[in-house]
């Protein structure tokens, strides 16, 4: 498991790795201001996955990246899944 390291253009929040079974998880987070802007900052966060280019990193050696945007309100999370421009 990494945070904050160097990935494509940017710096992923959490990204997890399974080198053995060749898969890897990219997940960014957004605090939102509202209960209602939850599921527009995972869209953001999801968005900046791919603008930045952080899966594109695992092109080689990884058969599967799993990309995820993450908004907190409060104590209310919401998730949502990406797709990776593999």
């Amino acid at each position: 498991m990494e945070s904050n390291r160097e990935h494509g253009l940017g710096r992923p929040d959490i990204v997890i790795k399974d080198r053995k079974k060749r898969r890897a998880m990219i997940i960014e987070t957004k605090h939102s201001e509202s209960e209602e802007g939850m599921e527009k900052d995972c869209a953001r966060a999801v968005g900046q996955i791919d603008i930045n280019q952080y899966a594109r990193q695992f092109l080689k050696g990884y058969k599967t990246v799993l990309c995820y945007g993450a908004a907190f309100f409060e104590k209310e999370c919401m998730i949502k899944r990406g797709e990776s421009e593999l």
